[in-house]
């Protein structure tokens, strides 16, 4: 996995902590490491989506409704299919090959669903990680 050059597309996991009505995705999830990881991803710049294991890809400003599912406990299967899914969804929205660093700030069952799917399109994968304070640094 790439460390050292800059991302060109972050992917920010989802949250179970929700408000109660539809609103952007970017707002939906409430919980203040989806705050963090939201906050990195729009500091930096670069394009990002919210990664979800109900929805796949969803564009920030997508207004979505609340919604209860659990990606862990859904079988391999179900998660390598979605690891796909969310790659394939990555490439109409945006171009991804060889000089594409994804940044997957999510959690590791997530990100083990994508990284191999997002790796066969030719880009670059870094995992971010979230310490205890909330801040996104990458790993040692």
């Amino acid at each position: 996995m790439a460390t050292s050059t800059a991302a060109s597309i972050i992917l920010v996991g989802d949250g179970t902590a929700q408000l109660s009505e539809p609103v952007a995705a970017r707002d939906l999830y409430v919980s203040p490491l989806f705050a963090s990881r939201r906050a990195q991803a729009e500091e930096s710049g670069v394009p990002w989506f919210v990664v979800s294991g109900r929805w796949g890809l969803i564009d920030p400003d997508e207004v979505i409704a609340p919604y209860s599912f659990s990606f862990t406990q859904q079988s391999v299967n179900y998660r390598r299919a979605w690891g796909r899914f969310v790659a394939e969804q990555l490439c109409l929205v945006a171009s991804v090959g060889r000089d594409t660093v994804v940044e997957i700030n999510a959690g590791g069952a997530y990100a083990a669903a994508l990284v191999n799917p997002i790796q066969y399109l030719g880009a670059q994968v870094r995992r971010a990680t979230v310490d205890a304070n909330g801040a996104g640094h990458e790993p040692r």
